[in-house]
């Protein structure tokens, strides 16, 4: 009987080294699961508070708030989700605590990463869309600048701008005594023949900070032209430039004055805050816009192209003459407008100098079409 006590007993102390791995493998792997679960809801917190920061900046851009009220409630979030990280980690960080009987444990995690400079954040490691694809990075707080100085940090002023201008539309005449049904009615010049064309280069310079308010100014090259109605052309009668009858019949009569200006216009319409590597600003892309201004410049050329046939020896001959030297006055100005959305616009301008030096008429080139800034 004493024998058999004693192998029992050695059965027993035997096992028990068993049983006590067994329970080491298990406290093991709870605390394992609950350090998972404690990095877990981090990120729920610092996707949630992402989403907050994306909400803050959409009320930002369509100026519900201003960014001193956007700054505060950017920061208010952060430090809202720190503390919920707090709370939420404190039962499981206890729980570790006690299953390992080392109070060191918590110390890991008394130091919360979360955003305070958030915006800094989101551009140096992409947006909140590109962050939940790739691997996690630790978040570290920022707490050497005031909160202030660390958002508004980034913001950039919006740059000059370069476009290309290229518009084109129907032109014509006025001066006293004429009015919109004599246009119409092609009293003096085909209505739908004359046309004119300007193309050039312009910048776009910002005069305030959401640059709401635009300076543009380039240069471009027009040209403004007329086809007289009537088998009539330009003529020097008396040293008066006037249209008279041309004595045959004419195919085509056009005449053509070519300028150098300098337009300048002051832009008006919204904009839409952008963001880029460097930091923020403000672009008046796609967007609504009048521009109101004028140009000054210089005439290069006026000439006029008699396209008709003449009878030679029996036969009938195709001519192309061409006429310069007409007395046009040098000095070109104007008032100019324009009113569109996005890169296409109505445009419209008006010469406030006459033609000729020496017309019979005093009459100005008036033109309206469409423009295109690209």
């Amino acid at each position: 009987m004493k024998k058999l006590l004693v192998i029992f007993l050695a059965i027993q102390f035997g096992c028990m080294p068993l049983f006590a791995q067994d329970m080491d493998a298990d406290v093991r792997e709870t605390i394992a699961s609950l350090r998972k679960r404690i990095e877990q809801i981090e990120k729920e917190e610092k996707n949630a508070l992402r989403k907050q920061v994306e909400d803050i900046n959409s009320l930002l851009d369509n100026g519900v708030i201003g960014i001193a009220e956007a700054n505060r409630l950017k920061l208010k979030a952060a430090e809202g989700r720190a503390q919920k990280i707090d709370e939420r980690q404190a039962v499981l960080l206890e729980t570790i605590a006690y299953l390992e009987k080392k109070k060191e444990t918590q110390e890991v995690f008394d130091d919360v990463p979360i955003f305070l400079d958030i915006d800094a954040y989101f551009k140096e490691n992409g947006s909140p869309t590109e962050l939940e694809k790739t691997k996690e990075r630790p978040l570290k707080v920022v707490a050497s600048e005031p909160a202030d100085l660390v958002l508004n940090k980034s913001e950039l002023k919006s740059p000059t701008t370069l476009d290309l201008v290229f518009a084109l539309g129907l032109n014509n005449t006025v001066k006293d005594g004429i009015t919109w049904y004599d246009i119409e009615d092609e009293n003096d010049y085909l209505f739908y023949s004359s046309r004119f064309l300007e193309f050039g280069f312009t910048a776009k310079t910002p005069l305030v900070k959401k640059n709401g308010l635009r300076l543009k100014y380039g240069l471009s090259l027009q040209f403004n032209e007329l086809e007289p109605s009537g088998n009539r052309f330009f003529t020097e009668i008396a040293g008066q430039t006037v249209l008279e009858e041309f004595p045959s019949y004419l195919n085509r009569s056009s005449f053509v004055v070519s300028n150098l200006v300098l337009p300048v216009h002051l832009e008006f319409g919204p904009t839409k805050k952008r963001y880029n590597s460097n930091g923020s600003y403000y672009s008046a892309r796609n967007k609504f816009k009048i521009g109101i201004g004028g140009y000054v410049g210089l005439n290069l050329d006026a000439r006029q192209k008699l396209e008709y046939r003449s009878l030679h020896r029996r036969r009938w001959w195709y001519n192309a003459e061409v006429i310069d030297g007409y007395d046009i006055n040098k000095q070109i100005y104007g008032v100019s407008a324009y009113i569109g959305v996005g890169a296409i616009s109505l445009y419209g301008k008006y010469d406030l100098n006459t033609i000729f030096g020496n017309g019979i008429s005093d009459e100005q080139f008036v033109s309206a079409g469409l423009r295109i800034d690209l």
